[in-house]
């Protein structure tokens, strides 16, 4: 992303900076140095309760700054120098003009200290500094003047559970915290959509705050947990939310533009658990006549969104049984990979029309296979561990890599192409690249301690970085970037693997990684 750094400008600028007046003259020619530095205070990446949580407010007021959509910016004259031959003067006297398009007349301030505070719309300014030096018969003035750009870059995230964080709580617990809202509403809606300052977005938002002093980052996020493009994100998703994330940033930014939308949706569109759960119930040893069948059925259903298939069995001639697709006469359906390009296309529509966005980006899904040629043996088995059934096997996971998570890899960036997103990718060969759901824990112990990482200490295992933007443990080959059943339990509860929800999502090291590919495809 382009990034404009004027504000971050130093002006040492001795030679243009004009003087004004020496009250009364010596033999020696005294040099009056104004140095003009500008700074905006981080707006994201605050903990001003000090609960050890990010703060995540989701609130308009937030989202206008100080009012009026004026933000903080803090100018600096304390560089600055006075000199006489080689001997210092004192420096007494820093009066400020600030003069732009967006003020009705100047800003003034007389006779204030080297640091002085000032609220902006964003835009650009002209920032004028005249210093004064003590001389041993009077004083002396000196003048300098510099461009100022205000930036505060708007950052929003829509979409699903792998956007909102879930598997990766601020706190770990039998009741965990979740984002910290600053406001008991808002807290509940965080809570409500299983909603992280560890996920990929907020790490996004950190790194540009982090990126440049001369600007600033307002990061709001309204990713949920379960979201599809048809509930959640264009309509309301009623276990979490009573209107739609589309709603809910309309209510939050008004007619403010979004600098960056980020998304991740698609998954829950196709019905990624309920592939999920069909797989881990398909088993050749379990019900070797309806295997086959069973696995047809789920990728059926991931194409055409129609979930109501089950199978059973009939006669079969000449003899025995076999196994057939019958339905249930439930029909929910999905939109299935067949009908995502159309959600898409609706999804961009309602962002056209009801948002102002500058740029939109769309990440691919990760997988969490370990890759080809070095897939897992099995996954999710530890969501049941009934000795050796109910599980994802390798040939499994192979088939659903081909079947699923690359053409629903496909269509997400068919549909950036197609609406002129900028489109992550890499992330699924980052993932498979060893750091699928069967690689290691990541271990956060002192160097050298031998023993196996206890499940019971989470604090070996799981680090929510906090303010921090890299985490160094994402270049261990051997670490998984997914959370597993066992995990999820331990870190958000509750204690039944099946009924957790954070099987199969991002670990804080997987976030870290996609948002390094989204900070890349922003171009840098």
């Amino acid at each position: 992303m382009t990034r404009t750094a004027a504000l971050s400008l130093v002006l040492a600028l001795a030679a243009a900076a004009v003087p004004v007046g020496i009250e009364e003259a010596g033999a020696a020619a005294p040099e009056v140095r104004p140095v003009i530095g500008a700074e905006m205070p981080e707006r994201f990446g605050a903990d001003r309760d000090r609960d050890g949580r990010l703060d995540l407010p989701n609130s308009p007021r937030y989202v206008d700054g100080l009012g009026d959509a004026r933000f903080p910016v803090v100018l600096d004259g304390s560089p600055s120098t006075a000199a006489m031959g080689l001997r210092d003067l004192p420096l007494f006297r820093y009066d400020w003009t600030v003069s732009g398009e967006a003020l009705e007349e100047p800003l003034v301030a007389e006779d204030t200290g080297p640091v002085h505070s000032v609220a902006l719309p964003e835009g650009d300014y002209t920032v004028t500094l005249t210093v004064s030096a003590r001389l041993p018969w009077g004083s002396v003035r000196n003048r300098a003047t510099g461009p100022l750009t205000v930036e505060d870059l708007l950052v929003v995230a829509i979409g699903d559970s792998y956007a909102s964080g879930e598997g990766n709580p601020e706190r770990p617990g039998p009741e965990p915290l979740w984002a910290d809202g600053g406001d008991p509403a808002v807290e509940a809606a965080h809570t409500a959509a299983h909603r992280s300052t560890v996920g990929w977005p907020a790490r996004v938002a950190l790194a540009l705050e982090r990126r440049d002093p001369g600007s600033s980052v307002t990061f709001v996020s309204v990713a949920a947990s379960g979201a599809s493009i048809e509930r959640g994100v264009l309509g309301a998703q009623p276990d979490v939310a009573d209107r739609s994330q589309i709603d809910e940033v309309v209510r939050l930014v008004g007619d403010r533009p979004i600098d960056l939308l980020l998304v991740s949706v698609g998954g829950n569109d196709i019905g990624f658990s309920r592939i999920i759960e069909a797989l881990v119930d398909a088993d050749p040893l379990f019900d070797p006549i309806c295997y086959r069948k069973d696995l047809e059925n789920a990728w059926a259903s991931a194409v055409d969104g129609d979930w109501s298939r089950t199978s059973g069995l009939a006669p079969g001639l000449p003899f025995g049984l076999e196994c057939r697709t019958e339905y249930t006469g439930e029909r929910h359906p999905l939109a299935g990979l067949a009908g995502l390009p159309g959600e898409f296309d609706r999804l961009a529509e309602a962002i056209t029309r009801r948002l102002r966005v500058g740029r939109v980006v769309v990440t691919e899904y990760p997988d969490p296979t370990g890759g080809a040629g070095a897939t897992c043996r099995e996954i999710v088995g530890d969501v049941f561990g009934v000795f050796g059934f109910l599980e994802i096997s390798r040939s499994e996971q192979e088939e659903g890599r081909r079947r699923v998570i690359e053409p629903l890899n496909s269509v997400v960036r068919d549909a950036a192409g197609r609406h002129g997103w900028t489109f992550a990718g890499g992330i699924a060969e980052r993932f498979a690249d060893g750091h699928g759901y069967c690689a290691g824990w990541p271990d956060y112990r002192p160097p050298g301690t031998e023993a196996a990482p206890a499940p019971e200490r989470s604090e070996e295992w799981y680090r929510n970085p906090g303010a921090d933007i890299v985490l160094l443990p994402t270049d261990d080959p051997g670490a998984s970037w997914y959370r597993t059943a066992e995990q999820s339990v331990l870190l958000q509860g509750p204690d039944l693997p099946y009924r957790t929800s954070g099987t199969l999502h991002p670990n804080e090291l997987g976030h870290a990684a996609i948002a390094g590919a989204v900070l890349e495809s922003l171009g840098g």
